[in-house]
């Protein structure tokens, strides 16, 4: 306790330097003879316990401690008073004094309750203390889960891209409730450049973004930092450098998000493909059947042709009853195979429609 500070205000001379010389030992104590000094020092210095006479001849100690609840200045005060009444205590307490010894008094009662009060402030300083880190630390777990709520949030957001600006913009969205300044870079056919509120990046930027894009996931230099995967990287303009626990907080974040865009950039990559892949096997299917329908017209066309010339030359040939029934028979049957080799193909035609409509849905 040698570094707390005990301020004696008594008019009594004796008294105060039998007082300071009682407690110099222990803590560092200064005599004042009135409340005129008291206040003069007051003005630039606190104490951290008041020894104080109710009874002073310019004022009265229930007055200065008044003064010192008006100007929200916290000091713990010890009353002595000669005046041993229940009213002397209650003003006392109304005034927010932490003890009351009454004169006379022995020396050993008097360092007791000083002791005690001494205590008591550094008690209450430990708990003041304790309370606001608790109440740092909660904000601090607030802002945290605020954030990576806002994180969470950008990667169900994601799931509904379907193209490099609609992710883009979700991306600035979450910067923005990160209060972080960026642009961005997304590296598939073509390299594109993303700004918020679809602005174009500056030369100087999309230079400096290919130039570091090699340069490790996360790269610093002066304010701004870097965040580099293979086929994304955005710059942060205003990275907080000089605050370590907000700066280590965003260095987590940001390597997290890099990586859900690269995630959803490959996934746009492999749609689009899947895509255009559907397309052309859709096409190309329109194209097969078109061909085989007019395919079949033309063969069935000649078979029909044929089958009538046949049958129409049958009395040119001269031929028996049971020869043209052979024949007749023949032709038949064929026409049959070429129709079951038609509901065949428009059966495979049915098939493939249903393939199709299944790949639709996992493409779409």
């Amino acid at each position: 306790m040698n570094n707390m500070e005990i301020w004696v205000v008594d008019d009594d001379r004796d008294y105060c330097e039998l007082i300071v010389e009682m407690l110099q030992d222990e803590f560092k104590v200064s005599p004042f003879y009135g409340a005129a000094d008291f206040r003069v020092a007051l003005q630039t210095q606190k104490p951290d316990l008041l020894l104080m006479d109710i009874n002073l001849p310019d004022t009265d100690g229930i007055t200065l401690c008044r003064e010192l609840q008006a100007s929200n200045q916290e000091v713990a005060v010890l009353f002595v008073s000669g005046m041993n009444t229940l009213e002397e205590r209650l003003k006392a307490y109304e005034v927010n004094a932490v003890d009351f010894i009454a004169k006379p008094f022995e020396l050993k009662e008097l360092l007791a309750k000083v002791h005690s009060v001494a205590h008591y402030v550094m008690k209450q300083r430990e708990l003041i203390q304790a309370e606001s880190v608790s109440r740092n630390m909660a904000f601090q777990s607030m802002t945290e889960s605020s954030q990576y709520g806002c994180v969470l949030q950008f990667f169900r957001q994601c799931f509904l891209c379907n193209d490099h600006q609609t992710l883009a913009d979700a991306f600035f969205d979450l910067m923005q409730q990160l209060n972080l300044n960026t642009c961005l870079e997304i590296r598939g056919e073509n390299v594109e450049y993303f700004a918020p509120r679809h602005a174009a990046i500056s030369p100087i930027e999309s230079n400096i973004l290919e130039l570091l894009d090699k340069h490790g996931r996360l790269y610093d230099f002066g304010c701004r930092t870097i965040c580099n995967d293979k086929h994304v990287s955005f710059l942060i303009k205003n990275m907080p450098i000089n605050d370590e626990v907000l700066y280590g907080r965003l260095r987590d974040i940001i390597a997290v998000v890099v990586e859900g865009l690269e995630a959803r950039v490959l996934d746009i990559s492999r749609q689009q493909t899947l895509t255009q892949v559907f397309l052309d096997i859709e096409s190309l299917i329109g194209d097969i059947n078109v061909a085989t329908l007019e395919h079949d017209e033309k063969f069935s066309a000649a078979l029909i042709n044929m089958t009538t010339e046949i049958r129409g030359s049958f009395h040119v040939l001269d031929m028996t009853i049971e020869q043209e029934d052979y024949f007749t028979a023949l032709i038949e049957r064929n026409l049959k195979e070429v129709k079951s080799a038609s509901e065949a193909f428009t059966r495979l035609q049915s098939a493939l429609g249903k393939v199709m409509d299944v790949l639709g849905g996992s493409v779409s």
